[in-house]
């Protein structure tokens, strides 16, 4: 059964942006249309030349970046012969549905709050079951460059915990060691350039008291701060 998967945390941020959008900028499928369905909030699962990706469907500003499949975005595999080459809304997935009273979205944020960082996607039987996961390595953000992916690689071999936070102009990646070994890192990482701009290490003290901070500008010298670890 094809399944896709998704970073949670873009999935959430379109999630939150569609359900608090006021009810007349929520777009209705054509079979909602030809139905004469009610629309209410709602992820698209969209099927594109760009590729597969989840988004809302609602047209008020702001909205965030549109939560791609990973390995199936711009520049990745084509999924038409998964998905077929049409452009088309696969699925319309509820957010709320105030019929049975369930909620997609409270579900979404209950998940991430216990670690979750990963959905995904399975369609069975011309049906889409939706779920969510830990992975130990989350699904990193569309655009980033092979040598800011090469510096990721390096904080995964350090055995660090990854966490992102994904925006249209930048992207913050939090790195923690394992148990109580005090070392955090905070990463900037441009959203159009795909580029490690600066990352903040913090350790516990030599002495044992405190922490020190040691901060680090560009790609080659944020390689160099997280090397010696």
């Amino acid at each position: 059964m094809p399944h896709f998967e998704f970073a949670l945390n873009e999935v959430l941020d379109v999630a939150t942006h569609t359900m608090v959008a006021p009810h007349n900028t929520l777009r209705a499928t054509y079979d909602q249309c030809q139905n004469e369905d009610d629309v209410h909030a709602a992820l698209w699962w969209v099927r594109d030349r760009s590729g597969t990706y989840l988004t809302g469907n609602s047209t008020h500003p702001g909205a965030p970046r549109d939560a791609f499949a990973h390995g199936y975005g711009p520049d990745g595999d084509d999924a038409s012969a998964i998905l077929g080459a049409d452009d088309r809304v696969i699925d319309a997935i509820p957010l709320h549905d105030p019929k049975t009273e369930q909620c997609l979205h409270s579900d979404l944020i209950r998940a991430h709050r216990n670690g979750h960082n990963t959905l995904t996607i399975t369609m069975k039987h011309n049906a889409t079951e939706v779920r969510t996961h830990r992975a130990d390595v989350p699904i990193a953000p569309l655009g980033l460059t092979t040598y800011t992916q090469g510096i990721i690689d390096l904080a995964v071999s350090k055995k660090l915990h990854l966490s992102w936070q994904t925006g249209k102009t930048r992207h913050l990646l939090h790195l923690t060691g394992d148990n109580n070994s005090g070392v955090k890192v905070h990463m900037t990482i441009g959203a159009r350039s795909g580029k490690v701009l600066r990352a903040t290490l913090t350790t516990p003290a030599d002495d044992g008291n405190g922490t020190t901070q040691k901060t680090a500008i560009g790609t080659n010298n944020v390689r160099a701060l997280l090397t010696p670890l």
